[in-house]
């Protein structure tokens, strides 16, 4: 049983962290053991370093801190329920991270394991988790803008380069006709 003061100091904990966040996922640890908790813990840590986390915290801590850091009840009460655990990034790709939580749940065959979360503060259900962890990345966002960007540049100098080329072409074609008509009419 956690006395006063550890709740109290779990929740300043989560009330210092969670603004931060740019993903919180509720997840359903029930039916998983130590071992694969720690081996997911062990996945996030490595891929994203003291950026993420993985916490097991009690249901009434979590809400409290939610609701004292801005977040509406309405969009997180459904998610309290049962065993939960709360997953945070801090910065960095929130659907990097959440492929990280996404690509275990399948390995590991979990049905239910999500209950729904926040990304970038804005609420998303279960339902709705494969569908962003198949968003591009940030990262691979901007490299299809840039894509995108450097298209029309590319066609535009090979354009310009073709009409400098066929310039090149039409006075070469002049100088030759022009060097026959000399020799021709000598």
């Amino acid at each position: 049983m956690l006395t006063r003061e550890k709740k109290q100091q779990i929740l300043e904990s989560f009330k210092e962290v969670l603004p931060k966040a740019n993903l919180l996922v509720f997840v359903n640890f029930f039916g998983l053991d130590v071992a694969a908790i720690r081996e997911l813990r062990g996945r996030i840590n490595s891929k994203h370093g003291e950026d993420a986390k993985l916490t097991v915290v009690k249901n009434s801590l979590l809400s409290i801190a939610l609701n004292e850091i801005g977040y509406q009840e309405a969009h997180y009460e459904k998610f309290l329920k049962g065993p939960t655990a709360v997953f945070y990034s801090l910065s960095g790709d929130p659907v990097d991270a959440l492929r990280t939580l996404v690509n275990f749940a399948k390995e590991k065959r979990l049905e239910n394991f999500f209950k729904g979360g926040f990304i970038e503060h804005q609420p998303f259900n279960a339902d709705q988790v494969a569908d962003l962890a198949n968003l591009p990345t940030k990262k691979e966002l901007y490299a299809m803008l840039v894509g995108r960007i450097q298209g029309p540049i590319y066609g535009l100098v090979f354009a310009l380069n073709d009409v400098m080329r066929k310039l090149v072409y039409v006075l070469s074609a002049i100088e030759e006709k022009k060097k026959s008509e000399n020799v021709g009419g000598v």
